[in-house]
């Protein structure tokens, strides 16, 4: 029996059978502050050979980069593009009845729309920011 690779679309990986798609994390590698990017010792206190003690010698940090809502979606996740459909209760107006009768639909709360249509926001994959 093989192993399957898991499939790409693009540069974006999709799940294999079995596995759920979770979009990795981007680091961004700052220089030491400490030691200013040498991975030693600033002050050579226990020796000239002596590691930084901060970035233990690797000369960087890995942070997470920062957060960014996308500006497509603007951080809902869901596709902007028919997102949210017509009252079937009002047929999108908003009230039930004939006027002077009428009155704010109960389906919808009065505002015509109802629901999302479940796509997804294809720019930040669903999650709702962008690196």
């Amino acid at each position: 029996m093989t192993k399957q690779e898991p499939s790409t679309i693009g540069d974006t990986p999709t799940a294999s059978l079995g596995e759920r798609a979770t979009p990795k994390t981007a680091l961004t590698h700052v220089p030491c502050a400490y030691c200013r990017g040498t991975g030693k010792d600033r002050y050579q206190i226990m020796s000239p050979l002596s590691t930084c003690p901060v970035c233990h010698g690797r000369r960087s940090h890995e942070l997470p980069s920062p957060v960014i809502t996308c500006a497509y979606c603007r951080g809902t996740g869901a596709s902007p593009i028919g997102a949210r459909n017509p009252c079937l209760a009002c047929g999108g107006k908003g009230v039930q009845g004939r006027s002077p009768e009428s009155s704010p639909c109960k389906a919808c709360g009065g505002t015509g729309r109802q629901g999302s249509t479940g796509f997804y926001c294809h720019p930040c994959h669903g999650s709702g920011r962008q690196s």
